[in-house]
């Protein structure tokens, strides 16, 4: 495969680049919420587990010193599934820089990392203005959030938003439907609404599944409906409710454009298997709605909107 040299004369380690579709794992979700509520996703878009001891590092650019600190991790991420990474603060007696994260937070890691503080080892402790890689063996870069190397103040916005909208800080970010790998070459300008969708700060219901265009390879969309478990109705779609009826415990739900914008994402928690959606109105052409059932599967189905 073509490696690329990444050039970038601020970052201190060399990195390459490998790119291609579905290949290989990319982050899903970001997690920098108040306090100790640090949390990153990853997600494996291949029809294989991905077994990630010895092989994958990630962490964060500390204010942009251009030599990211690398957390070494371990698990198995099984095909089309996800692997959720939290700050390792679970200590209900924390109080000052070793508060507790989030009970919400704790209960959707499959792995707690990076436990203790120390200034030059500190790769889950992000900020908004930390940029955050995911490495493979050393040198290939996976993926990055933020630009390695640059200080950006508090955080990271949209380029020429007037408002100045921070995306970094005190936001979860979900990587939009149809990307397909990760930010393989250091960007020379990060543009957060390019490939990411985001939801206000301590947002955690999402983390834990992952809803991408790659899966779509093992199921084609026309056999979407004849393979779904559940019916929904009205199908063509109208703004308002959207009636959902299962033959399985309905846990959560995610509406997703054809552009891979998400249109409306929902958690319920009690054990149900008819529910109303409420839809905002949207544009006329496909979407296609996730289902995530309480036993962790997932079904999908091709939504029209007239």
């Amino acid at each position: 495969m073509k490696k690329l040299l990444l050039l970038c004369t601020a970052i201190g380690a060399s990195f390459f680049s490998q790119a291609q579709d579905c290949s290989d794992i990319f982050i899903s979700e970001y997690v920098e919420g108040t306090q100790n509520d640090k949390a990153i996703e990853l997600y494996n878009p291949t029809a294989n587990p991905i077994v990630l001891n010895g092989q994958y590092a990630m962490g964060r650019d500390r204010d942009g010193a251009g030599n990211p600190m690398l957390l070494p991790i371990t698990g198995t991420i099984q095909p089309y599934s996800t692997r959720v990474f939290v700050l390792d603060k679970t200590n209900p007696n924390g109080t000052g820089n070793e508060i507790p994260v989030t009970m919400a937070l704790q209960a959707k890691a499959d792995t707690f990392v990076n436990p203790v503080y120390v200034q030059n080892n500190s790769p889950m402790y992000f900020n908004g203005d930390d940029a955050f890689a995911l490495v493979k063996n050393g040198t290939i870069l996976l993926d990055v959030i933020g630009r390695i190397g640059e200080d950006p103040g508090d955080g990271w916005f949209v380029p020429g938003d007037p408002f100045t909208r921070w995306w970094t800080v005190d936001n979860t970010l979900i990587r939009k439907y149809d990307v397909k790998h990760g930010v393989l070459a250091n960007p020379s300008v990060f543009d957060p609404s390019l490939e990411w969708d985001s939801l206000p700060v301590n947002t955690f219901d999402s983390l834990g599944f992952h809803h991408c265009f790659c899966a779509e390879g093992a199921i084609s969309v026309n056999e979407l409906e004849e393979q779904s478990i559940f019916s929904v109705y009205p199908n063509p779609i109208n703004a308002g409710n959207l009636m959902i009826k299962s033959n399985k415990d309905l846990h959560g739900f995610t509406v997703i454009s054809g552009s891979g914008q998400i249109i409306k994402r929902e958690s319920i928690y009690e054990r149900q298997r008819y529910y109303n959606l409420n839809l905002p109105q949207v544009a006329p052409g496909v979407y296609i709605i996730e289902v995530e059932f309480a036993d962790g599967t997932k079904s999908y189905q091709k939504l029209l909107s007239k």
